[in-house]
C-alpha cells in the first residue's frame, strides 16, 4: 500500500503539476499513511502537506470475539510453518478472506499493523507514531466508536496519540459511530477546515 501511495503521489506531482497532496485515512487506512511516512523509500512523502488520521485499534476490538485468541495461535503456526500467504479458516474474519500474515499483523500484540492501541506505553507509541511530527497531523476520533471496547478511555488514548506524534491536532466527534455516518457533516466540515489550512498554497479552493 505504501509502495502505490508513492507511486501515486509521484504521479500527480510529477504528471499532473500538483503542489502537493493532504492524506486522508479511514481504520486500516491510517496504518498506510503512518507506514508511508516512515518508510525511506517514500520518495515523495516531502509532497505531503498534512495528514487526517480516523484510528482506530483493530487488536483491541478483534480481542473482544471469543474465537480471536486461538485465531492468533493459528495464524502464527501457518507462519512459522512458512504459510504466511495461506487463507485463515472463514471464522476468523467472516468479512472477507484474510492470509495468516495479515491477520496476525492486526490481531497479535506488536504486529506490524498494532499501531493505536491504549495499552501500549508512552515509549513505545513514540517509537511507533513518532515520525508523524515532522508531518502536520490531526486526529479526528469517533467518540462512540462501536469498534472501541467501553473500558477504553477514548479522551485519554486520543491525548496520548497526539502526545505521541510530536503535537498532533485532535478532533473528537461527539457521538460519531465507526464510519462517523451519523455525523456526516460534522466530520466533513472538521476535514475542510484541515484542508484549507494546510493545503499547498496557491492551490485552488474547491469550496469557494
Amino acid at each position: 500500500d505504501a509502495m502505490e501511495l508513492d507511486q501515486l503521489i509521484s504521479y500527480l506531482i510529477n504528471k499532473e503539476d500538483s503542489n502537493g497532496v493532504i492524506l486522508l485515512g479511514h481504520s486500516t487506512g491510517c496504518q498506510d499513511i503512518v507506514f508511508y511516512l516512515r518508510s525511506s523509500h517514500a520518495a515523495c512523502s516531502r509532497a505531503v502537506h498534512a495528514a487526517i488520521l480516523q484510528v482506530l485499534s483493530e487488536r483491541e476490538y478483534l480481542a473482544t470475539l471469543p474465537e480471536t485468541g486461538s485465531m492468533i495461535e493459528l495464524a502464527s503456526t501457518m507462519i512459522n510453518e512458512g504459510r504466511p500467504s495461506d487463507f485463515m479458516p472463514r471464522k476468523a474474519h467472516p468479512d472477507a478472506p484474510i492470509t495468516a500474515y495479515r491477520y496476525h499483523s492486526l490481531c497479535a500484540r506488536n504486529g506490524e499493523d498494532d499501531l493505536f492501541s491504549s495499552d501500549f506505553s508512552e515509549e513505545e507509541l513514540r517509537q511507533k507514531l513518532g515520525h508523524m511530527f515532522t508531518t502536520p497531523t490531526s486526529i479526528i476520533f469517533s467518540m462512540a466508536d462501536e469498534h472501541v471496547p467501553q473500558h477504553i478511555d477514548k479522551h485519554a488514548l486520543v491525548e496520548r496519540l497526539c502526545r505521541a506524534m510530536g503535537g498532533a491536532e485532535k478532533v473528537e466527534v461527539k457521538c460519531g459511530n465507526h464510519s462517523l455516518s451519523n455525523r456526516i457533516e460534522e466530520a466533513v466540515q472538521a476535514i475542510m477546515e484541515i484542508v484549507k489550512r494546510d493545503a499547498p498554497k496557491g492551490c485552488e479552493d474547491p469550496w469557494s
